[in-house]
């Protein structure tokens, strides 16, 4: 029965509190029969009489209870009271109990893994609508990420590495659906980024937040840095295509003790054209980038990381093509008038930074 302030306050009890409580009692009582028949009567022979019906109930009720429980966590809390409860019981001859907790084992885990099955066909089963979602943070990531962490967060040693199998399992399944379903239905792959980027980052916080790091935070954390690269340069690359290709282009015939001949091939006329087209419409493209980004990314410091990390990249692109400008034009370009300066550049990037 629970215990009088339970009963009192009217406050449910999870089976797992139960279970713990009977298994602790069944320990206590079991125990100190033993005992008392071994010094009672020499031995122990008539214990499995006394205690076996009492364990065959405790069997029985917790079969029943798995076969409509499709609770991984409270399986896998089952599975840690099991383990403290076989620890207890391990400076203790009874043969019997020992059976019994380890029958439990079995038990319990082979429900959890059924069911850790069923969420990995779920998701993989998973068909998005045809149109394409919002690149916010989609509500299975947000589900596999509170699955995961309260499951990290029981920390138990005796199926950590079964544990770990299982969850690498489900983590290639959500990334599948959020990598191959999800995101390839946005036409662009700047909005596809943008979708990885909320839901990696959904995952990689929650998992932090709730003190539950694994190698599904490692494995989200690569990831994340690898889609922001992405969605860096699909930024710039909107606004700023033209002077990113020419940068790529023309790098490599004017490196130091390149030929004559290449550094001939280089389109001054274009190199002038982009110079003027950057002076006139710096300012806006980056009030451009500020409004792309609050709208890809709600969460704050996640949208401020991307702002510093594209504005940052913008400064690289340009001191780059300013380089170029130099060695084409090694007395000063007619068009010097056009030039932006790179502090002039600096301040206003660091303005966007600080207010966003």
């Amino acid at each position: 029965p629970p215990p009088p302030a339970a009963q009192e306050e009217e406050k449910p009890l999870h089976y797992e509190a139960i279970f713990r409580s009977a298994c602790t009692l069944l320990l206590d009582v079991a125990s100190s029969e033993h005992s008392f028949l071994t010094s009672f009567f020499g031995d122990a022979d008539s214990f499995d009489h006394v205690f076996g019906k009492s364990i065959f109930f405790a069997m029985e009720n917790l079969e029943q209870h798995l076969v409509t429980s499709w609770d991984a966590v409270g399986c896998l809390l089952l599975v840690h009271v099991n383990t403290a409860q076989r620890d207890a019981m391990a400076a203790r001859p009874v043969p019997l109990l020992a059976n019994f907790f380890a029958r439990v084992q079995v038990l319990v885990w082979s429900r959890f893994k059924a069911i850790m099955e069923a969420h990995v066909q779920s998701v993989s089963a998973f068909m998005p609508s045809g149109k394409a979602p919002e690149t916010a943070p989609h509500y299975v990531a947000r589900r596999y990420a509170e699955l995961v962490a309260s499951l990290r967060s029981l920390k138990v040693a005796s199926v950590e590495p079964m544990l770990g199998s299982i969850l690498r399992v489900l983590w290639t399944e959500v990334e599948k659906l959020l990598s191959e379903r999800l995101a390839r239905q946005h036409p662009t792959l700047k909005h596809q980024a943008a979708l990885l980027i909320n839901n990696y980052d959904l995952v990689v916080h929650t998992l932090a937040e709730r003190g539950a790091r694994g190698e599904e935070s490692t494995h989200f954390e690569q990831l994340l840095d690898q889609v922001k690269t992405v969605f860096v340069e699909e930024q710039l690359l909107a606004d700023n295509g033209k002077m990113i290709s020419f940068v790529k282009q023309a790098e490599p015939l004017l490196v130091p003790g390149a030929p004559p001949e290449d550094a001939a091939k280089v389109d001054k006329g274009a190199m002038e054209h982009l110079t003027r087209e950057f002076y006139d419409k710096w300012k806006a493209g980056i009030e451009a980038i500020h409004r792309d980004v609050v709208q890809s990314f709600s969460n704050f410091k996640l949208g401020m990381d991307i702002l510093k990390q594209v504005l940052t990249q913008l400064l690289l692109y340009y001191t780059r093509f300013l380089d170029l400008v130099k060695q084409a034009f090694p007395h000063g370009p007619p068009f010097a008038q056009y030039i932006l300066s790179i502090p002039t550049l600096m301040n206003e990037i660091k303005h966007f930074s600080r207010n966003f």
